[in-house]
């Protein structure tokens, strides 16, 4: 749905919606499969430290903080549950802005994995799924942020769309693990 930057986000318009068909027929032959993944830090092994960088990591997911503010704005009720429905304000560009949204069927939170997944809902430009996630190694020490998806252009948008919008989905992907990676090493201020 595009909008102008001063129309508000409306979570209602979308929690009544359902997962759109292409996502519910799963990944085709064509759908992309993305794996970003990258070590943000190293905590000493063992449980995760109760402020370090997993635990911030975590909080940043939990909160869909995920995407760098130039980029976009995560939004939410309250930290993610299963059953929410999760919208993002994509700022295409100045004063032109995307508002779409995907349901939650998936919450893990312990201390060596943290993160949720999500489903498109009719409507989404793209059908498909994604996963955010922190994992830490407890021998190493490695704190990892990663987003796992597969997804393609929902109908009605045509195939023919795809050598435009898969560098911008491939370029927030990127983004988004810059961004993490900024919050947990202090170099980002969390979003209030």
């Amino acid at each position: 749905m595009f909008l102008p930057w001063f129309v508000a986000d409306d979570l209602a318009r979308w929690e009544g919606r359902p997962v759109a068909p292409a996502t519910l027929a799963g990944p085709q032959r064509d759908s992309y499969h993305d794996r970003h993944r990258r070590i943000v830090a190293v905590e000493p092994p063992g449980a995760a430290l109760p402020d370090g960088a997993f635990a911030r990591a975590a909080e940043a997911i939990r909160s869909y903080h995920i995407f760098p503010p130039r980029l976009g704005r995560g939004v939410i009720r309250r930290p993610v549950q299963v059953g929410d429905v999760v919208g993002l304000r994509y700022y295409l560009v100045p004063g032109v802005h995307l508002f779409f949204a995907s349901r939650v069927y998936e919450v893990f939170h312990d201390d060596q994995r943290s993160g949720f997944s999500y489903e498109t809902l009719s409507g989404h430009p793209e059908a498909g799924q994604e996963t955010f996630a922190v994992t830490k190694d407890p021998v190493s020490g490695a704190v990892t942020v990663s987003l796992e998806a597969w997804s393609q252009l929902a109908p009605p948008w045509p195939r023919l769309l795809s050598p435009l919008t898969r560098p911008l989905q491939l370029g927030a992907g990127r983004a988004a693990l810059d961004h993490l990676e900024g919050l947990v090493l202090g170099m980002h201020q969390p979003e209030k």
